[in-house]
């Protein structure tokens, strides 16, 4: 996402991702022989377990798209169906965990004229 974002954006196309953590689906395992889908989502909240139902990740898939071009380049983890733009947090941290030297070095490297985009 993070490498076609800029490239697809000159042709009005948006790349974004969203990342689900534990989602009710009949392809959760570790359920106890004849334990609902619904049961076992109750016993591993009990537990602390963040739980996303279906309708919670589809809601953050539509958000996306309701935003077009906007949506360009985040990355939304969704858990117990609260929802984080990580891409987001990402940026806006950038210089903290890269420093100051390394993000010049990269954002240098951005406008280099070595690869010329194809698109």
């Amino acid at each position: 996402m993070r490498a076609l974002k800029n490239d697809t954006a000159t042709l009005n196309i948006a790349v974004s991702v969203v990342a689900p953590g534990i989602t009710l689906t009949d392809l959760v395992s570790g359920r106890d022989p004849g334990e609902s889908l619904s049961d076992w989502a109750k016993r591993m909240r009990g537990l602390g377990v963040p739980i996303n139902s279906p309708v919670e990740v589809a809601a953050a898939v539509v958000w996306l798209m309701s935003l077009g071009i906007g949506g360009n380049g985040k990355g939304l983890l969704v858990q117990a169906g609260k929802v984080a733009d990580v891409e987001e947090g990402i940026a806006r941290n950038r210089k903290a965990w890269m420093g100051a030297e390394m993000l010049d070095l990269f954002r240098g490297g951005r406008t280099a004229p070595l690869f010329p985009n194809k698109l």
